[in-house]
């Protein structure tokens, strides 16, 4: 359910929001399909963790919008390059805390 780094023009912000807010609502999506399959849950733990989901979304989408040093093409490479690896990072965690629901 990764995207990887190769899939993505960093050139394009906009692509990127789009991306990262495709894959939250994949994830919450999929919060509510492992609710609905499953009989026992913790509702309030799937609500908190659909939050949780939203909260990062937003947060990267917003660092997506204001690069460091914008005057160097070298600094803005490196600032989405290590924001991308982030957002993997974090998303991996978000879909490992989705399976164990």
């Amino acid at each position: 359910m990764l995207v990887t780094f190769k899939n993505i023009n960093m050139a394009s912000r906009r692509k990127l929001k789009k991306t990262i807010q495709f894959i939250a609502t994949e994830m919450i999506t999929g919060v509510y399909f492992r609710c609905l399959m499953t009989r026992d849950f913790d509702v309030e733990k799937a609500e908190s963790l659909v939050a949780n989901i939203t909260a990062i979304g937003k947060e990267f989408v917003s660092r997506a919008s204001k690069p460091d040093g914008k005057n160097n093409p070298a600094f803005v490479k490196a600032y989405y390059r290590a924001l991308f690896a982030q957002w993997q990072q974090k998303s991996g965690e978000l879909i490992s805390e989705i399976n164990a629901i």
